[in-house]
């Protein structure tokens, strides 16, 4: 069993102290978030999608990515992944993070799926998607780096059978899929197992986080009083909860990663700030060790 921490998750250590703590808490593996830091959050306090302290720059040189590589390698890491946020279509920058990826020695990378807010027909959409795949393809067989599309909520590609749907008639050797359970819980759930079954070949990754619905705080004696009186007009809101406490069924999902023959990793990528980074990782790997062992 592969395990591998998406660095999106660790944004209070710096790359380099990642790699210790990564190292000591039993992790194999990183994926590299991707992509500028502007000065003006630099200030702040760390956080997810502001001040990211473990955020690899895409303006990188060569010689910070083979330093990089030699200090992941110092510590028996590899990197995993290098995952961008990547536009649709956008091929130029899709070529630059194949060569980041390359020079890191790493397997993958993460392209970009157009969102979905219906200002747009989805047929339009998945259209223009396809042709972009198709392109990207021919760049990832040039890099020898694979391509992931992501199940991911408010995209065209929130569930297994749409993420299918768009990598469909590829080589799953080029191009992928991204399972994220967690994400489903926001948009896009369907029986585990048979999503899994949808993707076949070209479930390449799975991502480990989870998240659950809940009344929105503001509104709860509200929505009681409404649902005691039949007359239910509850808000509710997804919010990411600890891997072990959210909707996210693992122990069954990994189950059923073992029934279709899963051999790939699993990336940690939780947003609930319940534990502290270390804690996180170390209990990740406890847990991910058990549950496969128990599947």
């Amino acid at each position: 069993m592969m395990l591998s921490v998406f660095t999106v998750a660790t944004p209070d250590l710096s790359p380099e102290q990642l790699l210790g703590v990564a190292r000591e808490a039993g992790i194999h593996a990183i994926e590299w978030r991707c992509t500028h830091v502007s000065e003006a959050v630099k200030s702040e306090a760390p956080s997810f999608w502001g001040n990211n302290r473990c955020t690899l720059e895409p303006t990188a040189s060569m010689e910070e990515l083979r330093q990089l590589r030699a200090a992941t390698e110092a510590h028996g890491l590899q990197s995993l992944a290098v995952v961008p946020y990547l536009k649709c279509g956008d091929l130029a920058e899709t070529e630059r993070m194949l060569s980041i990826a390359a020079e890191l020695g790493a397997a993958t990378i993460r392209i970009g799926v157009p969102g979905y807010d219906g200002t747009r027909p989805f047929g339009e959409l998945m259209q223009e998607a396809r042709a972009y795949v198709k392109e990207a393809e021919k760049l990832a067989k040039q890099y020898g780096v694979k391509e992931l599309v992501e199940t991911h909520h408010k995209t065209i590609t929130p569930s297994a059978s749409l993420a299918r749907q768009l990598v469909d008639g590829c080589d799953p050797d080029a191009i992928g899929v991204l399972y994220d359970p967690g994400n489903l819980v926001h948009e896009g759930f369907e029986s585990h197992k048979m999503g899994l079954e949808i993707l076949g070949p070209y479930l390449a990754h799975v991502h480990v986080k989870n998240a659950a619905w809940v009344l929105r705080h503001s509104e709860v004696e509200e929505a009681n009083r409404q649902l005691a009186a039949g007359l239910a007009t509850a808000s509710w809101s997804c919010e990411w909860k600890a891997i072990s406490e959210g909707i996210v069924p693992w122990k069954q999902v990994l189950t059923d990663l073992k029934a279709v023959g899963y051999t790939g990793a699993f990336g940690v990528e939780d947003f609930s700030k319940t534990y502290d980074s270390s804690t996180m990782l170390r209990l990740f790997v406890e847990q991910m060790k058990t549950w496969w062992e128990e599947a």
